[in-house]
């Protein structure tokens, strides 16, 4: 007979899973962060558009939705352990193909790159459903919250590496964008080594063992756990916070630049919207749990809708106001970023529940392909200001959506 595990071993079990999530997802974020800064002027260097320079951004995004679909689903056969020790070596694979794009001058390597870093990417993402699965309902907010903090660290390095190694490997490798995605591949690969050695046992197996999985109800079909008011709202919520999100902040590296500013001053305004997204998530996670997800996401939308006010009417001369228009951008989707997944949670089947995930983060990613296109024709036909306008959409459908929806408000009430 096999002995019962008891709360005293899971609480030390599961503290360690989350330490390790933490630490893999926070590598994974210092690679993909300084992809992301250079990617644009890196293809607006290579192609000499604005239009084209979203490009790798869009690529990147649509690695994700393919990533976060098949892994969401191969997590559900193979465990949440599995995909996080296989996705890693995909993005330093894809990192190693921008690598060689920026340093040949081979626009189409920068693009295809970025594909394969989406798609390891993904596991990334999903690495917050795994902390969510080893919390119970009190503490599931702070539980995601801890994993959106792992890009505090992973972000601020991220994007303040970019510049420093870029100049060390300039003369090497002939262009200042190569140190970026150098940096990252060697980050993806320490990011794979610590899932692959740490994460032990599967974090499903000792939630499933502990039987502190929250129950949303079981059986029917992906479509039917889809339909539920309440996985829709959620899903809508993750979608509106990355859409005003990608709006902008694939704009700013190109605004910054036309200021005539360089590399370092991309960093430090990147640092401060990270700032933003991550360093206060365990904090936002711990009030969306006391005040719920519904007025978690109503304080996201007003700090949204603020920092584009700021970000959109920021002066070229100086970036002061841009930094507090991005720290608030952040601090925004984070809110709203957190509600929306504990909410996906709590609300999607248990059979069903890593499908789900993975069609949710897949839809996100989908919209922000699509939103790094149209953000470099935006840039090129109405300008940085009134990008800023346009993003204030997604979080006014979300309250809107909430306020003249009664079914809604009565099942997400809390």
């Amino acid at each position: 007979m096999k002995r019962q595990v008891t709360d005293l071993e899971f609480t030390a079990v599961r503290r360690r899973l989350v330490f390790v999530l933490f630490v893999g997802a926070m590598l994974g974020w210092i690679a993909f962060v300084s992809t992301l800064t250079v990617a644009t002027v890196a293809a607006r260097s290579l192609t000499g558009s604005t239009t084209l320079a979203g490009l790798p951004l869009a690529a990147g995004a649509l690695g994700q939705a393919l990533g976060t679909n098949l892994l969401g689903r191969l997590s559900a056969r193979r465990g949440r352990r599995f995909i996080m020790v296989i996705g890693p070596p995909v993005s330093a694979m894809g990192a190693a193909l921008e690598l060689a794009g920026v340093v040949w001058d081979r626009y189409w390597m920068l693009v295809g790159g970025a594909v394969f870093v989406g798609m390891g990417v993904g596991a990334i993402h999903l690495a917050r459903y795994a902390a969510a699965e080893l919390s119970d309902d009190e503490t599931r907010g702070k539980a995601v919250g801890v994993l959106v903090w792992s890009g505090t660290a992973g972000s601020l390095l991220g994007a303040n590496l970019v510049d420093g190694v870029g100049k060390i490997v300039e003369g090497t490798m002939g262009t200042p964008y190569a140190g970026a995605f150098l940096l990252a591949v060697v980050a993806f690969l320490l990011s794979w080594f610590t899932f692959l050695v740490g994460l032990r046992p599967d974090p499903s197996a000792v939630a499933v063992k502990a039987e502190v999985t929250p129950r949303a109800g079981s059986g029917g079909s992906v479509g039917a756990a889809l339909m539920r008011p309440s996985v829709q709202l959620s899903i809508l919520a993750l979608l509106c916070a990355q859409g005003a999100m990608v709006l902008v902040m694939t704009a700013t590296p190109l605004r910054i630049e036309d200021a005539g500013y360089g590399l370092n001053i991309v960093g430090i305004v990147f640092s401060f919207h990270a700032v933003g997204m991550f360093a206060f998530a365990p904090l936002v996670g711990r009030i969306v749990d006391r005040i719920g997800n519904l007025n978690a996401l109503a304080i996201g939308a007003i700090l949204t809708w603020t920092s584009l006010y700021l970000s959109g009417t920021a002066p070229y001369e100086g970036y002061w106001m841009l930094n507090a228009g991005l720290f608030l951008l952040g601090l925004g989707w984070s809110f709203s970023f957190i509600a929306g997944s504990s909410m996906l949670f709590a609300a999607a089947p248990a059979d069903v529940r890593q499908v789900v995930e993975g069609w949710a983060d897949s839809a996100i990613w989908t919209m922000v392909m699509v939103g790094s296109v149209v953000t470099g024709i935006l840039m090129n036909s109405i300008g940085y200001g009134l990008i800023n306008l346009v993003a204030a959409g997604p979080p006014l459908a979300i309250v809107l959506l909430v306020l003249v929806t009664p079914r809604l408000r009565a099942e997400l009430s809390r």
